[in-house]
């Protein structure tokens, strides 16, 4: 999501699964779930950033606890620190969501540098991890957030499997 030059967490791997120094046994599917989960993953991290960045641009006025009245300094600074905490610092929900973004990208960059590798390699392999995508919708079904309470457990709804 941001331009900076930091390496990435996962380049060193990326780089020896390129050149064939790194190898994983998995089978297809695996990889096609692992591939599909980074997407809707990035998705939600995009969906909590713009949510971030809409907190750090709320107007003063529209906190409704006073931060817009000079006189109440105490909520200007309230109201300041949500923003920055939003976006605005280097440790800001914006900012440690983009970390994850990174990882995200770089651990799907990963198993698709040595899928690819695989199929390369493999006809029949290729073969089903073709077969498996074909089989997969356009649009990957969003993570959704899961609404709980303190004590109370529920079962997440989890994406259908493909199924040979």
């Amino acid at each position: 999501m941001s331009d900076n030059d930091t390496p990435s967490p996962l380049a060193n791997l990326i780089t020896e699964a390129r050149e064939g120094r790194l190898g994983l046994r998995i089978e297809p599917e695996d990889f096609v779930y692992i591939d599909r989960d980074c997407t809707r993953f990035l998705e939600l991290i995009e969906n909590m950033q713009r949510e971030a960045e809409d907190i750090a641009n709320i107007e003063a006025s529209q906190w409704g606890i006073g931060a817009d009245v000079p006189m109440l300094t105490s909520a200007q600074t309230l109201v300041s620190r949500f923003k920055e905490k939003a976006k605005g610092s280097d440790n800001s929900v914006y900012a440690v969501l983009d970390e994850h973004y990174k990882i995200v990208q770089d651990i799907q960059t990963l198993h698709n540098v040595i899928k690819d590798r695989y199929i390369a390699a493999d006809a029949e392999f290729a073969q089903r991890v073709n077969a498996l995508l074909e089989r997969l919708p356009e649009h990957p079904t969003p993570i959704r957030a899961v609404p709980s309470q303190p004590g109370v457990t529920t079962a997440s709804p989890q994406p259908e499997p493909l199924s040979p």
